[in-house]
């Protein structure tokens, strides 16, 4: 245990103006530096900044360093997610979480899902400027339009779903109002579900997946999508009625034990070190399809899966660090 580490907790600046997904990062780095101060560590909870990555790769050599980096992508910034690690690394600080390489792919939606196919993991078809093969497969009704390089489900909404004859257009419109690239995939009728994971470049560890209920959504003939009103804003009607069920009924093992071959996959495939999440959607048939490979997710699905398997989500916590260390 390398107690006699000082932790910087990095995370995104924030003001009264930030949006709640950033200021969500805060309130996890507030937490975790917390866990870590209780499991004996040195800590630092430090706002983004390159004069204050200076600072901490100018601190005494012999007062051992290592950045929990959390700073996440905000609205029109996605670049600044994938390039901390990029700073890191060139100031020569140890750091949690994934790499440059991870994120630059992952962050941008069409990249990670040419690497999903390339590796036979299947992604639902796509269409986007230039790429419109999807549109030859008349099985595919719907879409879900989604921004390339957004992440938190920015810009997700009901209206965000939209018929194969008119995709194209709905595509440039929603390009348009977002004003950033976009892209729609075939939307996938079905079941939702999330799998976290965490290890080295050598293994990793995937707990149980977990599915995203939709409660009252077919009475009140809504999408079953997760929008960012329903992840943010406490009023709306997806964040009362979207409920995650962590306990894994019997019937769906086998289904469970195929999502976590599959994350496995996906780890393997973009190379992926620190932490991350699939997400899926499974279809009606029940074969599953890879939505997105999401690095330095939210720790909150961890938390609530550490409960429900009855181990400490401080010690899974502490796992991050060592494995770094």
């Amino acid at each position: 245990m390398y107690t006699h580490h000082t932790i910087a907790v990095l995370h995104n600046q924030t003001d009264p103006t930030s949006p709640e997904d950033v200021l969500d990062i805060e309130r996890q780095a507030i937490w975790i530096e917390e866990i870590l101060r209780e499991k004996g560590y040195k800590t630092l909870l430090v706002p983004f900044s390159l004069e204050k990555l200076s600072n901490l790769a100018s601190m005494d050599s012999e007062k051992a360093l290592l950045v929990f980096n959390l700073v996440d992508s905000e609205p029109g910034a996605a670049n600044l997610a994938y390039l901390v690690p990029g700073i890191l690394d060139h100031m020569r600080l140890p750091y949690t979480g994934c790499s440059l390489e991870n994120l630059f792919v992952t962050t941008n939606k069409m990249l990670a899902k040419r690497v999903l196919q390339a590796h036979g993991i299947d992604t639902p078809p796509w269409v986007c400027t230039g790429e419109t093969e999807a549109l030859k497969q008349s099985a595919i009704k719907r879409y879900i339009i989604k921004p390339i390089a957004e992440d938190a489900s920015i810009g997700l909404d009901e209206s965000s779903i939209v018929s194969s004859e008119e995709v194209v257009e709905k595509l440039k419109t929603k390009e348009k109002s977002l004003l950033t690239p976009c892209f729609a995939e075939a939307f996938i009728e079905g079941r939702e579900f999330t799998a976290c994971m965490y290890g080295t470049a050598k293994s990793c560890t995937v707990l149980t997946p977990y599915e995203w209920v939709f409660q009252g959504y077919e009475e009140h003939q809504k999408e079953k999508i997760i929008t960012y009103d329903a992840k943010w804003n406490e009023s709306s009607f997806g964040y009362e009625h979207i409920v995650a069920n962590y306990h894994a009924v019997a019937s769906d093992l086998p289904l469970l034990e195929t999502l976590t071959a599959i994350a496995h996959r996906c780890w393997q495939a973009f190379s992926l070190t620190g932490y991350a999440r699939v997400d899926f959607r499974v279809d009606e048939g029940g074969k599953p399809w890879v939505l997105e490979v999401n690095c330095n997710p939210s720790f909150y699905g961890f938390y609530h899966l550490a409960l429900e398997g009855g181990f400490p989500f401080e010690d899974l916590v502490q796992d991050i660090v060592e494995q770094v260390l």
